[in-house]
């Protein structure tokens, strides 16, 4: 596709801020109201890598060549991302059509007759020649339709980009998550054994006298709670599973309970996070530059609206040959045109110049709502960045307090200065920070590949969807 020149809604590094509300620029405004300003700074750390730097293949940097293997597979199988690609091939196709209409259309004809008399004589008759039909689209009705097709395409690609960003980012959540999971089940499966060995010394005390009937209910208890939960974090990896096959285009099977476990989720590395340049959101989410071109082709659009209150000039030049009985014969041509003006047409042409105005507007508000939702996932995931660092930090330290503390107590429980039930609070409360500690580290995973995908996943829109300094819209 040619380079396009834009006219689009997103402010380059230097303009900010980006659509002020009621800027204005020769005869045209922006909607009131319907304005971005980036922020000035964003609540990160100081141990945060410039977005500048961020990698496009980002996921490779939790360090599992499984991951890698499953984002591949998703992004050459997904069905949704086949159909956001299908979509683009349709807007490419609609904007040629669009084009069309601005070139000359030729046809050719050919006529051959026989006719008979009622006293025997017969005579032919044939005519071969072309017409060309040219619309002059004096007034630009035609090119604005082009122009409006051109940003749609425009915006469709970025659409692609937008579902395969999102894609990326839930394959990336839902194998950490199943890593989880399946990192859980160990924990769950060692506690088990440690209990169901407890089970038997506390069965074998009891009959030797050493320890009561409450204390062997307390031990069965802890078996079957331990068994409980195994059942249901098995339960939880076979739903991960199937919902991870779906992100990869397959249907649910047996494909990632036979794939390569790949690495433990305490083995995967946590990426660095991202400084945010607010400027660079506008311009590096595609979602966001998909907004601005539907405010770009909504303007085309009106603005072609407005074309059609002026006259229709239209070129009808022909050339051809007669021969046979024709009256004419040998090579005819003709040049004709048509000038088609609306004169009447019941408020038709007003209607529909206001709801194109509408549209443009609508789509300026669209621009803006998806703006601001894209500063909110940036910060959210910021945010979420620092804490949960904060809260894995004293997870680990009240784990280790806790797994301390049910040491102590087993030590204690073979010279008895504590009973059984002792014992069974420290291993259940340790259990649990044990279980606490796996799922912080995988929302901090999780968080950071939230954050790389708002942060626009290291895309960069080519040459011809880079955003201009300011966007020219049609007075409402």
């Amino acid at each position: 596709m040619s380079r396009l020149r834009r006219t689009g809604l997103m402010a380059g590094l230097a303009a900010l801020p980006l659509l002020l509300d009621g800027c204005q620029k020769g005869d045209f405004i922006l909607p009131q109201g319907s304005g971005v300003t980036a922020p000035a700074s964003w609540r990160a750390d100081s141990t945060s890598q410039n977005v500048e730097g961020l990698d496009p293949q980002w996921w490779a940097q939790f360090g599992d060549p499984v991951l890698v293997t499953l984002v591949t597979q998703a992004l050459a199988a997904n069905p949704d991302l086949a159909l956001a690609s299908e979509r683009v091939l349709q807007a490419r196709a609609q904007m040629r059509l669009a084009l069309s209409a601005q070139l000359p259309h030729i046809d050719g004809q050919g006529l051959g007759i026989g006719n008979g008399h009622l006293i025997g004589q017969n005579f032919n008759t044939y005519i071969m020649g072309g017409g060309l039909t040219f619309d002059v689209d004096l007034f630009g009705k035609l090119r604005e339709q082009t122009r409006a097709a051109r940003a749609q395409t425009l915006a469709s690609e970025a659409d692609r980009e937008t579902v395969r960003l999102a894609l990326i980012g839930d394959t990336v959540r839902a194998y950490v998550a199943l890593q989880a999971s399946r990192s859980a089940l160990s924990i769950l499966e060692r506690t088990l054994s440690v209990r169901t060995a407890e089970q038997a010394r506390v069965s074998h005390q009891l009959k030797a006298g050493y320890e009561k009937t409450s204390s062997l209910d307390l031990a069965n208890a802890q078996v079957s709670d331990a068994e409980a939960q195994i059942a249901s974090t098995r339960l939880q990896i076979a739903q991960q599973e199937d919902a991870l096959s779906v992100l990869l285009g397959d249907i649910p099977g047996d494909q990632i309970k036979t794939m390569t476990a790949g690495l433990p989720l305490e083995a995967l590395r946590l990426p660095p996070v991202v400084a945010p340049i607010p400027a660079r959101i506008l311009s590096n989410r595609p979602d966001l530059v998909s907004a601005a071109d539907q405010v770009i082709a909504a303007d085309h659009s009106l603005r072609s609206a407005r074309a059609a209150f002026l006259p229709d000039i239209t070129l009808n030049p022909g050339i051809g040959t007669a021969g046979g009985a024709s009256p004419i014969s040998g090579t005819v041509w003709a040049l004709g045109g048509s000038v088609l003006a609306p004169i009447f047409e019941g408020g038709a042409l007003r209607a529909k110049e206001k709801i194109a105005v509408s549209q443009r507007n609508q789509a300026a508000w669209t621009y803006r709502k998806t703006a601001i939702q894209a500063f909110r996932e940036v910060q959210d995931a910021l945010s979420g960045t620092t804490h949960l660092a904060a809260q894995e930090v004293s997870l680990r330290n009240s784990f280790a307090s806790r797994r301390h503390t049910l040491e102590d107590a087993r030590k204690e429980l073979s010279t008895g200065y504590v009973n059984y039930f002792d014992v069974a609070d420290a291993e259940t409360a340790s259990l649990s920070a044990e279980l606490q500690t796996v799922q912080i580290r995988a929302s901090r995973l999780a968080e950071l590949a939230t954050l790389y995908q708002a942060v626009g996943g290291g895309w960069t829109p080519p040459d011809n969807q880079k955003p201009a300094t300011h966007p020219p819209v049609s007075k409402g």
